[in-house]
């Protein structure tokens, strides 16, 4: 048989038609289901159930069985400087100026979902489970909390689509580093367990970042804990450290013992609450500075800082006023940097004028900056260029030599001042 027949041959064999083909894959996938469907992760006995340590109720959805609990919290409940009827009542605009996302200009509280997750892992990743999702929202003049939580790794369906069912009737989430943690790792575990869900579409008001904005050097960092003692100035009892939690969910799913990871729902409660907590002073300290009283001056700079970027002018300049009389020495030097250029903005030439004239007398300067706009001051305003002159020399004195291009440029501005002066004095 030579190679052209041999080839005839192997073509000539029927191929199987649309229907074998169909069935084949049909049974392949579900082969794939029953292997990839999760089953119970230990055969354990169960001395201490989380049923029997936290009051909740076992949910069934179309995929299996979840357990839940429910908490509500009256109107005037407070938590921080403010109840909930107050923080109910605060104005919502900040949040799309802060979070520069113009979705949130609609912001509604009676719309939004809280949202915190308790994970197997610290770091995400496709191997970090969410073992319990907690969601609070604002409910008949109160505040409703549901934690879901997931006995078992089989659960994890279940507990998807009673999420699913809360996302559903929410137009915004408000997270704590939900955007790069909560909603990319709810949003891994929808795509394993082959869920739609619409948590990326969503909405959401990630505090971290605008509590960065406000409160980043005031304190030594903006985890939510701290901010919880620092700016709401509240505590708690007992709580779980969040390094501890992925090790209790591995002893309960190993032992069924839950008389640790019971302890969680209430860390997580109160993750929630802070969060509540926080966004309303947010919006607060952003809406009417004068009535939040921030604490510290790098609050009131930081507010100004914002205030400027957005145009608020006349909330910026009273913010960097406050922040100068209560700042300490190292961070003076920047507010009046910032103060006087909104000084110069404004038009009030003089007011900038004092600020640079006392920043020359400091014996630790940071820079040429009051020099250079002293210079700049001399020319415009006074026509003086033999002092305009002096302070660019003095500017020159300040500059490290291996700024080149700034030296540069002052040498220009030297040169162009001179033939200036010389102009004038032949006039």
């Amino acid at each position: 048989m030579n190679f052209r027949e041999r080839l005839e041959r192997l073509t000539s064999v029927s191929k199987p038609d649309q229907a074998d083909r169909s069935q084949a894959l049909h049974e392949l996938r579900e082969r794939l289901d029953r292997l990839l469907e999760p089953k119970k992760a230990y055969m354990r006995k169960e001395l201490y159930p989380i049923e029997g340590l936290v009051k909740g109720e076992i949910v069934s959805t179309p995929h299996g069985e979840g357990f839940q609990v429910k908490e509500y919290f009256p109107s005037d409940y407070r938590y921080g400087e403010m109840n909930l009827a107050e923080i109910l009542g605060i104005p919502t605009y900040p949040a799309h100026l802060l979070s520069r996302d113009k979705r949130l200009k609609e912001l509604d509280l009676q719309k939004t979902l809280f949202l915190d997750t308790e994970t197997t892992g610290l770091t995400g990743g496709t191997g970090t489970f969410v073992f319990m999702v907690g969601l609070g929202y604002f409910y008949e003049g109160g505040f409703l909390i549901h934690q879901i939580f997931m006995r078992d790794y089989s659960e994890e369906k279940a507990c998807l689509s009673l999420l699913n069912q809360f996302l559903e009737s929410f137009q915004f989430l408000v997270t704590f580093n939900g955007r790069h943690y909560d909603i990319p790792l709810l949003e891994t575990r929808f795509i394993l367990s082959r869920m739609n869900s619409r948590i990326r579409e969503m909405p959401n008001f990630d505090l971290l970042f605008p509590s960065r904005k406000i409160w980043k050097g005031a304190y030594e960092n903006c985890r939510l804990v701290t901010l919880e003692s620092k700016v709401l100035g509240m505590g708690r009892e007992d709580d779980v450290p969040s390094e501890w939690i992925p090790q209790f969910y591995f002893e309960y799913i190993q032992t069924g013992d839950a008389r640790e990871i019971h302890r969680v729902f209430y860390h997580n409660q109160m993750d929630i609450l802070s969060m509540v907590a926080l966004m309303g002073r947010i919006h607060l300290v952003y809406h009417d500075p004068q009535a939040a009283r921030p604490a510290k001056g790098i609050e009131h700079f930081s507010l100004g800082r914002l205030f400027w970027d957005h145009g608020l002018r006349e909330k910026a300049i009273p913010c960097f006023e406050i922040a100068l009389k209560r700042c300490n020495d190292d961070l003076a030097w920047e507010v009046m940097r910032w103060l006087s250029r909104a000084f110069k903005k404004t038009g009030e030439a003089e007011r900038a004028r004092s600020l640079w004239e006392e920043m020359v007398t400091w014996p630790y300067k940071r820079d040429a900056f009051p020099f250079v706009e002293l210079a700049k001051y001399h020319e415009h305003h006074l026509k003086d260029f033999r002092k305009a002159i002096v302070f660019v020399e003095k500017a020159l004195e300040q500059i490290p030599r291996d700024q080149q291009k700034e030296i540069e440029l002052l040498l220009h501005r030297k040169k162009r001042l001179e033939e200036k002066r010389l102009g004038s004095e032949i006039r």
